[in-house]
């Protein structure tokens, strides 16, 4: 292989158009090379890639954080135009490519994982079935994809009926992420956190690990607020039983480059559940606390190849302990109190990016700029806020002052409220949190206070029509038993005082004619108005109703025809967003008059979707 700092041709292409890529890009730039990001929010297929490389003038090939990067076939296309791919080597590209085999090898070296027998990938719901028959398999247990797909490739069975309702949708939602569905399953155990390791190994067999992450605040399985280092206060005894098997299985894989292993630790009790051949999302944060950079790792790994030894880049003590913490926040397009996408367009963001606040400080990194939309095909994700501090408490207090400021407004929904209350909860203050912790027992508010609720409909007062009813939420409201006092109403900077004094920015953003998404402080509720001869009519005809969607997004199947009769709780159809396949059902057993949708079709949050009839029980 060529030496990775050989002086001819520089540039180098990151296939990741994301934060992740921008970030890579920056760490390249930094040490000396002219760096491109793939331009796109998806990342290239095959045939896209092969005809992109094939003009691309440079020598080097990153794969960022995209899927690429755990797939062998990218060596193949970097040696068939002479690239140089900043990657592990094929052999450990596979290995840790599937994560069946992956564990597999871990527990013959000795290393504790969850799999349950038998010693075979699972193909079908039936497999399952007989395991669970044959006493093989208890509830619960976890489910997993032997082929990856992030958060998408977990799910936990609770029991039989989680095992005949959530299950299929699941595999379904599997083949459309990784195109089949390989699955293993896992015992499942509670009140584990869950911890990164990241490490980094030369070709002749040097190697260390850098400040582990705690990735245990979680919802469904994605992280959402991350701390390095993971333990607080060390252990010095866990940490270094932690290192060993990193090494250990990093040697084994012949592992050229940065990773990182990812354990459940139970009481003191660690498992390992996967591995990633490439950096974790949570890189900019272990780097930020060794005081390294993580891209002159990878550019080092790959050096050593040579006949010379190449040192350690410089970086404080890996060691530890390390006296300054980190942490991530992860900014989504969703409306996390009903755990569902909310995909849209960004009209509004707040002017600030950074903040220094004496021994701390932050940073927002967007991946979304005003004007801008997070696409129904998108991964969801708008940003990141990094976070520094010398210790884990005052980190908290940054991060909730940074989400108190943070303004993102449009057609979307956004979780900083949901992020700001989750770190307000005294469990997660004094570090007292598990990976199932916000699914299993964190509850933010369903909605604001009375006397904050009937603001939604009063600032858009201008387009009401005499006798029309104000729907925000799932709450009728009255609007005028408020006065709103405008501050200003410049676009952007819209901001009301409400009646106890505070000053609130406003975002009133309409979807329809008779529809706005508004966002008053940190609040967004959609606020609706139900014209008097619509809601006579709907009074009036008494039986008939309709649905509309939950999500914006494209109908993935539409699952009865016009006549069939549903019953409650039945799916009527599934609509895709953000990768996520949401199901539809009512709560009343109904009778389908006519769809207005078929499969395929592009829906946006709230349109109708069909006519129904209830039907009497």
């Amino acid at each position: 292989m060529a030496r990775i700092y050989s002086p001819q041709k520089r540039e180098v292409l990151v296939l990741d158009g994301a934060l992740a890529g921008r970030r890579i890009a920056s760490g390249l730039q930094a040490e000396g090379f002219e760096a491109s990001v793939y331009p796109g929010s998806d990342y290239p297929t095959a045939t896209e890639l092969d005809a992109l490389l094939s003009k691309f003038p440079g020598r080097y090939l990153h794969p960022g954080l995209s899927a690429w990067a755990d797939r062998p076939e990218l060596l193949m296309l970097a040696q068939k135009y002479g690239l140089v791919a900043i990657t592990p080597p094929s052999r450990a590209l596979t290995l840790f490519g599937n994560k069946f085999n992956f564990l597999q090898q871990a527990e013959a070296l000795q290393i504790p994982t969850l799999v349950i027998p038998p010693g075979e990938p699972i193909h079908s719901i039936r497999e399952i079935e007989i395991l669970i028959r044959r006493g093989q398999v208890h509830f619960p247990f976890a489910l997993k994809s032997a082929l990856g797909s992030a958060a998408l490739g977990l799910i936990v069975i609770q029991d039989s009926k989680d095992l005949e309702s959530k299950l299929p949708l699941w595999i379904e939602q599997l083949r459309l992420s990784v195109g089949e569905a390989i699955l293993f399953c896992e015992r499942y155990i509670e009140g584990a956190h869950a911890i990164t390791v990241p490490f980094a190994r030369f070709a002749d067999g040097r190697s260390t690990t850098f400040p582990f992450v705690d990735g245990s605040l979680q919802c469904r399985y994605r992280k959402v607020v991350e701390f390095c280092p993971a333990f607080e206060p060390a252990d010095a005894r866990l940490e270094a039983q932690l290192q060993k098997w990193t090494l250990q299985m990093a040697e084994h894989a012949g592992y050229i480059g940065v990773g990182a292993l990812e354990f459940l630790v139970d009481g003191g009790r660690p498992h390992l559940i996967g591995g990633l051949a490439r950096l974790d999302a949570a890189f900019p944060i272990w780097e930020q606390v060794a005081g390294t950079r993580a891209v002159a790792w990878q550019l080092a790994t790959l050096s050593s190849s040579g006949s010379t030894a190449v040192p350690f880049p410089a970086s404080s003590d890996l060691s530890g302990p390390f006296d300054q913490v980190g942490v991530a926040l992860s900014l989504y397009a969703e409306d996390p109190i009903m755990q569902l996408p909310q995909p849209g367009q960004i009209s509004e963001v707040g002017e600030k990016r950074q903040w220094s606040l004496g021994a701390a400080s932050a940073e927002l990194e967007l991946a979304v700029e005003p004007g801008g939309e997070v696409s129904p095909h998108d991964h969801g994700l708008i940003g990141k806020i990094w976070i520094s501090a010398r210790n884990r408490a005052q980190a908290v207090i940054t991060a909730r002052g940074v989400l108190d400021e943070l303004w993102i407004a449009g057609s979307l929904q956004t979780n900083e409220r949901f992020l700001s209350e989750l770190l307000a909860h005294p469990w997660v203050k004094e570090g007292i949190f598990h990976a199932g912790f916000i699914d299993e027992e964190f509850l933010p508010a369903l909605r604001p206070p009375k006397e904050m609720l009937v603001l939604f409909a009063a600032v858009l007062r201008e387009y009401e029509i005499e006798g029309a009813r104000w729907s925000v939420g799932d709450q009728w409201v009255k609007p005028q038993q408020v006065e709103v006092h405008w501050i200003d109403r410049t676009p952007g900077q819209a901001r009301i005082q409400v009646p106890d004094g505070r000053e609130l920015r406003v975002c009133t953003f309409p979807l329809s004619a008779s529809k706005w998404l508004v966002r008053i402080g940190s609040w967004v509720m959609m606020t609706r108005q139900v014209q008097p001869s619509t809601h006579k009519k709907q009074l009036a005809s008494g039986a008939n109703s309709v649905i509309r969607s939950l999500v914006s997004g494209r109908v993935h199947s539409v699952l009865y025809r016009n006549g069939a009769t549903v019953l409650a709780h039945e799916p009527l159809l599934i609509v895709e967003s953000l990768g996520m396949l949401i199901p539809h059902a009512l709560p009343k057993d109904v009778r389908i008059q006519h769809w207005k949708v078929s499969a395929e079709d592009r829906v946006i949050s709230g349109q109708e979707l069909a006519e129904l009839e209830i039907v009497a029980q």
